[in-house]
């Protein structure tokens, strides 16, 4: 085993991909395998996993980098189902629903991998508890890795009511349990007199139903009934209650990081800057002053947090690369936020010459795993 693969003996074996063929990801990844003289690895579609679970005993590879799910209706019916929700729902473009059912039917995909035995870059099995936001918050504070406190939310919108009067004033982070990118998110904060929700997502609805839709604008709800409707919908799917720390500055809005970490080392990164606390690059924020900030952090700050991301990624032996988003609050203190094993899309970002898919494409070839 070599930073966490169990590499083939086999003298060049084959990399196989297991994603969405449409999905931007592959493309790219596979155009990056090219680029470096290497056959373009076949890709294996979630669709024709859950459809013909047998392809996967097929699937002619050595070596597996399992993609994201991610951006496509059918797959995204298909983990549904399989994991306990109905057949063939219907969901609006961008619904948050079923997210504990899509999470279990995943789980269930990345079991039958890990059951055919192909080596992978990133264990199923580490995947699936890095899209568990409560797992692996107690597998972080197990290795002493600084986090924001955290609880499990309550399954009831009133019972967090009842919670949020007797402390009269606060703020938190509401984070689905199973969510990605940013969706479902919501930043809370109250006085006796007021209160506020800001989240990436708007209210809908479809008959006498309510229906939480994905934004790309960051949305603000100030009154009882939006806040219910939101967190009725939101807090039995499951949710984890984060402090919400008040993050570091720049001219232009508050910061954190994404750093991608490859065999252990951080590579890439990015700052993620907005003018409201929810910082995703693709909610219409935009990338930070990367050389301000490490002015701001100072040499031995901003090596402590690459050194956090490090520890972070470290929690998960059986990964070769991970997306560690890293909260810097305004004493400069770095915190982690949550870790992605899809964390690696980072477009025109460059680190020694090398794209990310670039980087994790020769990383499989520097250890003696020709692709």
């Amino acid at each position: 085993m070599r930073n966490g693969v169990s590499w083939p003996s086999a003298s060049s074996p084959r990399l196989g991909l297991i994603g969405n063929p449409e999905n931007r990801r592959i493309r790219d990844f596979q155009a990056a395998v090219e680029a470096l003289g290497e056959t373009r690895p076949p890709c294996l579609s979630y669709e024709e996993l859950l459809n013909t679970p047998e392809r996967l005993t097929q699937f002619q590879a050595d070596l597996l980098r399992i993609d994201s799910p991610g951006e496509n209706a059918t797959v995204a019916r298909g983990l549904i189902a399989l994991g306990g929700g109905p057949q063939g729902v219907e969901m609006e473009k961008g619904e948050i629903a079923y997210l504990r059912e899509y999470h279990e039917g995943f789980c269930a995909v990345l079991e039958r991998i890990e059951q055919r035995g192909i080596p992978c870059l990133n264990a199923p099995r580490e995947i699936a508890v890095m899209f568990d936001k409560w797992a692996s918050h107690e597998r972080f504070l197990q290795q002493s890795i600084p986090r924001p406190r955290s609880e499990r939310a309550p399954l009831e919108f009133a019972e967090l009511v009842n919670s949020m009067r007797e402390r009269r004033h606060g703020q938190l982070f509401l984070k689905p349990l199973h969510g990605s990118s940013g969706s479902g998110v919501c930043a809370l904060r109250w006085t006796p007199e007021r209160q506020q929700l800001i989240a990436p997502l708007r209210l809908l609805t479809r008959g006498n139903q309510v229906l939480l839709v994905n934004s790309l604008r960051i949305q603000q709800y100030t009154t009882w009934p939006e806040i219910g409707a939101i967190l009725g919908r939101l807090l039995p799917q499951g949710m984890i209650a984060e402090q919400w720390i008040p993050k570091l500055s720049l001219p232009g809005g508050v910061v954190d990081l994404r750093v991608l970490v490859i065999r252990g080392e951080a590579r890439h990164w990015v700052v993620r800057q907005s003018g409201n606390p929810i910082t995703n690059l693709h909610l219409g924020n935009r990338r930070g002053d990367a050389a301000a900030l490490t002015t701001l952090l100072g040499t031995a700050g901003w090596r402590e947090a690459r050194n956090l991301a490090e520890r972070a990624a470290a929690c998960f032996p059986e990964s070769m690369y991970a997306g560690v988003d890293l909260l810097l609050d305004v004493r400069k203190r770095a915190f982690v936020g949550e870790i992605n094993a899809f964390g690696d899309l980072l477009p025109n970002l460059l680190d020694r010459g090398e794209t990310p898919f670039t980087a994790i494409a020769r990383a499989c070839h520097v250890q003696g795993c020709a692709l």
